[in-house]
Formats: C-alpha cells, structure tokens, sequence
C-alpha cells in the first residue's frame, strides 16, 4: 500500500513538474491532426501555422495552471500548541559515556609527537 502511495505521488509531481513538456510532446506526435482538425487558420494555408495556434493555447492554459497552483503554495500556515497535559518521558539513567568534543582545556596527547607515515 506504502508503495502504490509513492509511485501515484511521485507520478503526480513529475506530471506537475513536466506539464509544458508533456503538451509539446503530444503536440510532436499528433501534428498531423491537430493541424488537419484542430487548427484554427486550417482555412488559411498560407500562414503556415500547421496547429502551432491550437500549441500556443494549451501552452497558455498549462501557464494558467501552474500560475493557480503556486498561488495555492505560496500560503503557509503554522500553529503552534501548548499541552496542557503532561508527557510521558522519563530519561534513562543509563551508564552510557558519551564523547565530548569539549576537553576542559587538558591536553591529552603530548604535543611533541610527531605523525610519522607507515612504512611501505
């Protein structure tokens, strides 16, 4: 279920992402038609438009799209909530020695030594 969940996100982020792409692509494999049925000018030949009319409008209407959805993800909203009831958190009192990076000023290795490379 977690998986399906991911993939129908992912795939909708990447159609979001892609929108332009993906009508300039329809628009590649379907030229022929679209300029045969779906052109404005088709009574106009000699403009040349061969269906970049009916390209343009979706272009718009994919702009239109995108412009409203960032409007929608611009607006944030944070809350913030005090409990009034108490959590349950008790800390361990384990003997667990944790490494400090901080060592109080005390040199622990000798200054004097020097790194000397291993021999080959």
């Amino acid at each position: 279920m977690k998986y399906i969940f991911v993939i129908v996100t992912l795939t909708g982020l990447m159609l979001q992402t892609f929108g332009k792409g993906l009508v300039l692509a329809e628009y590649l494999l379907n030229k022929e038609y679209i300029a045969r049925v779906l052109c404005i000018n088709k009574a106009k030949p000699e403009k040349g438009c061969n269906g970049q009319c009916h390209l343009m409008k979706q272009m718009e209407k994919e702009t239109k799209q995108e412009e409203k959805g960032n409007a929608v993800k611009d607006k944030y909203e944070v809350i913030i909530i005090q409990a009034d009831f108490p959590l349950p958190f008790t800390p361990s009192t384990g003997g667990i020695k944790l490494f400090a990076a901080y060592n109080g000023g005390m040199a622990q290795d000798p200054l004097h030594a020097v790194f000397h490379p291993p021999r080959a």
